[in-house]
């Protein structure tokens, strides 16, 4: 997408924070590092009859999305007329797509109407959600620049943050055995820890069970997080790996790890086997202020571990 309404707030951007930087392989998602955030710009014009009922339609690529997903991030949706603007808080709605699948094309559909009774957002296969207090592009102008300070967190911390935000999401969670007395249970929910998992199959279920946290919707795992503290990266992709090939409609991996690691990431995924078998396609890279910020912004204050 190249067209001038883009343009114009990229501008604006540039003038507020400094730095505005690509992301990932397309021209529509951009970083912004000195307040720490991402928007994904998508463009349509408005169809309809006057201004009683308009909409429009988009599509998210779900690459897109995957790099946006734990960070503080924004959808700006533009259109040819700047009151039918809308900015949304990905934080907000990302558990919706990553729990339903994607056309064939690997993009979200999606639609935006406009009413009398307020701007609606339509989700292919998820539902409706009011979006009338998102209207306008204001907000991105008004983020505060990030200087907080990210403590030392140990493998068993971030582990009980990823597994804080997965309660809050809904989910229930699973630690390995030997990990449960070391989580903090100043914020999480112990109530909500699986005491076993189901049976998944036979072959590979003592490697799933060493997996540092799952989501777990029911029976169904929902999300893997391996948290490669000091360990190679590459036995948590093995993991995922085995995985992905006996345990049926899984879609999302993630390997946290210090930001210095994410180009060892970027080797280690690229390999010929986990291409072959697409978990190249299924697995994100988060590292520990990715965690950290996304527990701050899910539950608006920080997070002051205790020693664990």
């Amino acid at each position: 997408m190249n067209n001038e309404f883009r343009d114009n707030l990229i501008n604006r951007l540039k003038t507020r924070y400094g730095n505005v930087k690509k992301s990932g392989n397309g021209h529509t998602l951009f970083y912004i590092p000195s307040a720490d955030f991402y928007v994904y710009f998508r463009y349509s014009k408005l169809f309809g009859t006057g201004k009683s009922i308009q909409k429009t339609f988009y599509g998210l690529r779900k690459e897109d999305l995957d790099i946006m997903q734990g960070k503080k991030s924004y959808i700006c949706f533009l259109t040819d007329d700047d009151e039918r603007n809308i900015t949304l808080p990905f934080l907000q709605y990302e558990n919706y797509f990553f729990n339903t699948s994607s056309s064939s094309d690997g993009q979200f559909k999606v639609a935006m109407f406009f009413k009398q009774t307020g701007a609606e957002l339509s989700i292919n296969n998820v539902g409706k959600f009011s979006t009338e207090s998102y209207l306008g592009t204001e907000k991105l102008l008004n983020i505060e620049v990030n200087n907080t300070v990210i403590p030392d967190l140990t493998h068993s911390q971030i582990q009980s943050l990823i597994g804080s935000i997965g309660i809050k999401k809904g989910f229930d969670i699973w630690f390995p055995k030997n990990d449960k007395t070391k989580i903090d249970s100043s914020i999480v929910n112990m109530a909500r820890i699986r005491e076993n998992l189901p049976n998944y199959n036979r072959e590979i279920d003592h490697i799933i069970s060493e997996i540092d946290v799952i989501w777990l919707d029911n029976t169904s795992p929902v999300s893997f997080y391996e948290v490669e503290h000091s360990t190679p990266i590459y036995s948590g992709l093995l993991r995922f790996n085995d995985v992905l090939l006996t345990v049926p409609n899984v879609e999302n991996f993630n390997i946290i790890a210090n930001n210095d690691r994410e180009n060892k990431f970027g080797r280690e995924i690229n390999r010929p086997t986990f291409k072959q078998n697409k978990l190249i396609e299924k697995v994100a890279f988060l590292d520990y202020e990715n965690i950290y910020n996304w527990h701050v912004n899910l539950f608006g204050k920080l997070y002051s571990p205790s020693a664990i």
